[in-house]
């Protein structure tokens, strides 16, 4: 995950995949900068 270090991050989650703030939990540990995180429902 070093390749994140210092990065700035968007996540975008699925209502029926993975959700944002699962995904910002496991990179939080990256070094990346997280400036936006959001579940949607695709469909």
């Amino acid at each position: 995950m070093a390749k994140l270090a210092g990065k700035k991050v968007l996540l975008l989650g699925e209502r029926d995949g993975v959700p944002g703030p699962a995904m910002e939990a496991c990179l939080k540990d990256s070094g990346a900068d997280i400036v936006f995180s959001v579940t949607e429902c695709f469909v």
